[in-house]
């Protein structure tokens, strides 16, 4: 028998897995029908450099926070998927149940990826390249999940290989053979590190977390 203190998919928070679905459904979707592609990359593709004035019928803010649901490829949308039912739900559990619990976790995902596409926005302002992909939130989740199995040690176990990987990512630049938000990544992560104490004392039902 494994150890069944810390599940990773199993008693995944509803949250999580409405979430999930959300996401996956619209990236399957994407993926298959060309109009709804076209649609999804209109309204959730940031592009830096149209940050405050972008083109066409979709308000500017609408990919700061819509991103999270377009997917580049098939590879990226699973990758997403998987992490997000991993350390989403790790991250989410403290927040314990109802309501409250899961307008919660949502709005500490959602301010995760706000904090990373202004992180990207902030390194590269006049970029022209896409970003897409529910990492931003994500990236957050690394470090909710760190602060929910072992507090500020627990965080920093996980934030920093991750921190580190986006570094060595960022120094390789245009070395990739794909173009990876780092900044995005990275401004995410920060923000996990520091609003999931905050959020988690706001929202969680029950009794008060400590860390």
């Amino acid at each position: 028998m494994g150890d069944t203190r810390n599940p990773v998919f199993n008693d995944v928070p509803a949250a999580v897995v409405w979430l999930t679905i959300a996401i996956a459904a619209c990236g399957v979707a994407a993926e298959l029908f060309a109009p709804f592609r076209d649609l999804a990359f209109g309204w959730g593709a940031f592009f830096p450099v149209f940050a405050f004035d972008r083109p066409g019928a979709a308000p500017a803010i609408a990919p700061w926070f819509l991103h999270v649901f377009v997917h580049g490829s098939w590879m990226h949308l699973v990758m997403n998927t998987l992490a997000l039912l991993a350390f989403g739900a790790a991250s989410a559990r403290p927040f314990g149940r109802g309501v409250k619990a899961s307008a919660g976790f949502l709005l500490f995902f959602f301010a995760c990826a706000l904090a990373g596409v202004f992180a990207q926005y902030l390194v590269d302002p006049v970029s022209q390249i896409p970003m897409v992909g529910a990492s931003t939130g994500i990236s957050g989740c690394f470090a909710a999940a760190g602060w929910a199995r072992g507090g500020l040690r627990g965080m920093l176990s996980l934030a920093l290989p991750w921190l580190l990987i986006n570094i060595v990512l960022a120094l390789a630049g245009t070395q990739m053979w794909i173009a990876i938000a780092w900044a995005a990544h990275i401004g995410g992560l920060v923000a996990g590190a520091v609003l999931y104490p905050l959020f988690l004392a706001a929202f969680r039902s029950g009794s008060r977390p400590r860390f």
